[in-house]
């Protein structure tokens, strides 16, 4: 019969470590492009760049490749 033994505190330190890599290795995929994304130079109603989550001002998207307006949209919006 085999044993189980409890984990060592570097079996633990060595799962947390390719876990933490295998984070950081999803949140780098590529962004979509403008024309992908629908993106438009003007808000739809409410919605508008400014106050969607993916947002980083003055000009950043965390979905949306390259520079835009926070006067614009997509449809990726959220």
């Amino acid at each position: 019969m085999a044993e189980c033994r409890a984990p060592t505190r570097r079996s633990l330190m060595l799962l947390l470590g390719a876990a933490a890599a295998g984070l950081s290795a999803t949140s780098a995929q590529a962004k979509s492009s403008k024309s992908a994304a629908a993106y438009r130079g003007a808000p739809n109603g409410r919605q508008s760049c400014a106050n969607c989550s993916w947002f980083n001002a003055p000009s950043g998207c965390g979905v949306v490749s390259g520079p835009v307006s926070a006067r614009g949209w997509c449809n990726l919006w959220g």
